[in-house]
């Protein structure tokens, strides 16, 4: 199943306006300005002017800004891309054959979650992840699976984050991460600087929270856990717990199994600093990168 037409239609109109409010600005800016000031390339910003990606709305805002977008138009346009990914189809659908079936589960589940809580041991939770950053920790994979493949499986993590960023309905993320995520020198130095700098920006976001389990944890600090739950809107409903297998993701919807892995959780919630305490610390963490 493919993007429909009428989808495609209101992604091109989309892509026009941004093109139109770019080149009105004085003096005039260059989608190489544009990409670098999303951290992005010129590429991607000619996809999204030509109608073949939206931005998120995080992405939608940075423009906007840097275009002195008033309001009224602003409003109008956020209005037209929600209609345009009410218009799509589920994004996911052109990547089943190259997916595990369990990971299009996860993706389906994530899509209507209200809230997901991950603790991730050694590594940056996904929803944060840069893609420099996804290439330095697949290393490995890539000679495993398959440059091709790998490419592929990034892209869709990258798609998978915009639960985090979109205007309707965005999931609640409360993450935890070792402080030991924050030191290995995961895609070199620069790559390394940049993931923790985006760790901090997404911190920033209201619906996201996270904490670091500092070294002085002991053992939780330790942990190589790599545990996520996720939450929905249905009352009553006791939610799902995942578990990576190393060729999938397994799904237990067991109610004993998730409470506890939820026990775990707040566990070593116990252990991590606070938001405030966690923040300055990547801070410090990000300044050894330069």
């Amino acid at each position: 199943m493919g993007t429909r037409p009428q989808a495609a239609r209101a992604a091109a109109s989309v892509g026009r306006r941004l093109s139109a409010l770019r080149l009105d600005v004085r003096p005039r800016l260059t989608q190489v300005t544009v990409g670098k000031a999303l951290g992005k390339s010129q590429d991607f910003v000619s996809r999204i002017e030509k109608g073949a990606q939206l931005p998120t709305d995080q992405q939608l805002r940075k423009m906007l800004d840097l275009y002195e977008v008033d309001q009224a138009i602003r409003l109008d346009l956020m209005a037209e891309i929600r209609e345009a990914r009410a218009a799509e189809s589920e994004w996911w659908t052109k990547y089943v054959a190259d997916l595990p079936r369990s990971l299009v589960k996860l993706i389906e589940l994530e899509d209507v979650a209200t809230k997901v809580s991950i603790a991730s041991g050694g590594l940056i939770p996904w929803p944060f992840q840069t893609e420099k950053y996804m290439q330095g920790v697949d290393e490995f994979a890539s000679a495993e699976v398959g440059a091709e493949r790998l490419t592929t499986q990034h892209a869709v993590r990258v798609k998978r984050q915009e639960i985090v960023t979109r205007a309707d309905r965005p999931v609640i993320v409360d993450a935890l991460v070792s402080e030991a995520a924050l030191r290995p020198h995961v895609g070199g130095p620069a790559a390394m600087r940049e993931q923790l700098d985006r760790l901090i920006e997404m911190a920033d976001l209201p619906n996201i929270t996270v904490r670091v389990i500092p070294f002085g944890a002991g053992g939780a600090a330790a942990s190589q856990v790599n545990l996520t739950i996720i939450d929905f809107p249905t009352p009553n409903d006791p939610g799902v717990a995942t578990m990576d297998t190393g060729t999938g993701v397994a799904i237990l919807d067991d109610p004993k199994e998730v409470r506890a892995r939820r026990r775990r959780f707040d566990y070593l919630c116990g252990k991590a600093f606070s938001s405030t305490e966690s923040l300055e610390l990547i801070r410090s963490a990000s300044k050894e990168f330069l």
